[in-house]
């Protein structure tokens, strides 16, 4: 199985008269990115909530975390801030009266502002919200990993087309190396002839000169270690006790784009070339598949 680094979670904890929503969103980064989007009295937990993060392995994480406070549930034990609700009292009946709202509850509306209720109790209750959304945030983990499985399947399935595609390039290269060795050999055997002063040459000779150059044009060594490449890839794929693959997937494609450019600077064959072509399309689609992968 792979993951993608592309995902989302959600879930929620409950305190006293307050719920908070979790929100996780991760794109695709080099290492593991985390940013925090929440209220100011939040982020002193931000020190606890970062290493149970740190699961994540790679990715652009942006965490939002939503306070909802009933106004049914005003904790008695706090206290209030009075100036602050004269502050926004004042504004939201200018905004009432601008607007022609009728029937405004405006006191249900402040009692649910941020930072109108001070807890009294706030050291305990910091701790107990620690826990609290320590739960939530690795609840909202485990919902964006089956996000990113779910992506890394279809992930897998488009890697598996693309090396399926390279395979059959290096089938259909085979069917065309006897064609480009007799090609070769009558090109230079032609250039030979045409030579405009004659050459005593030891004919034994000539042809073993023939035959080195043409072991140097040689590509089966370039085939059997892409191949042997692609197998690797697979495995890598499918090998479960992995989660982190993607930097591992991406060092193999690289070995694999060697090899296919060395294919194609010896190939001296107009069909083999397009087969080069081919393969170097799918890699790169390869190289972006695994961009986004864990």
């Amino acid at each position: 199985m792979i993951y993608s680094m592309t995902g989302f979670g959600a879930a929620e904890g409950k305190m006293s008269n307050s719920l908070y929503k979790v929100e996780l969103r991760s794109l695709n980064s080099k290492g593991l990115d985390i940013s925090f989007k929440m209220s100011n009295h939040l982020k002193s937990l931000e020190g606890i909530l970062r290493p149970v993060l740190n699961s994540l392995i790679r990715g652009k994480v942006d965490v939002q975390i939503v306070e909802e406070r009933s106004a049914d549930q005003v904790d008695t034990s706090g206290v209030l801030n009075i100036p602050l609700m004269h502050r926004y009292h004042e504004q939201l009946k200018s905004f009432v009266q601008d607007a022609g709202i009728e029937n405004a509850d405006l006191l249900r509306a402040i009692l649910t502002l941020p930072n109108v209720v001070a807890e009294s109790n706030a050291e305990t209750d910091q701790e107990e919200l620690a826990g609290v959304l320590a739960v939530a945030v690795q609840k909202a983990i485990d919902k964006l990993y089956e996000f990113r499985a779910s992506e890394g399947l279809s992930q897998k399935q488009d890697l598996e087309d693309k090396l399926t595609n390279i395979q059959n390039c290096i089938a259909q290269i085979a069917v065309y190396e006897p064609e480009r060795i007799l090609k070769i050999r009558e090109r230079y055997q032609k250039e030979l002839k045409n030579l405009s002063i004659e050459v005593a040459a030891d004919s034994g000779r000539l042809e073993m000169e023939m035959i080195f150059y043409i072991e140097k044009l040689d590509i089966n060594e370039e085939k059997v270690r892409l191949s042997a490449h692609i197998n690797y890839f697979r495995e890598i794929i499918d090998d479960n006790s992995l989660r982190e693959k993607g930097k591992k997937l991406g060092f193999i494609a690289q070995e694999m784009g060697r090899e296919v450019n060395t294919i194609g600077s010896k190939a001296n064959h107009a069909e083999i070339q397009k087969m080069v072509v081919q393969m170097k399309d799918d890699l790169e689609k390869i190289k972006e598949q695994v961009n986004n992968i864990l």
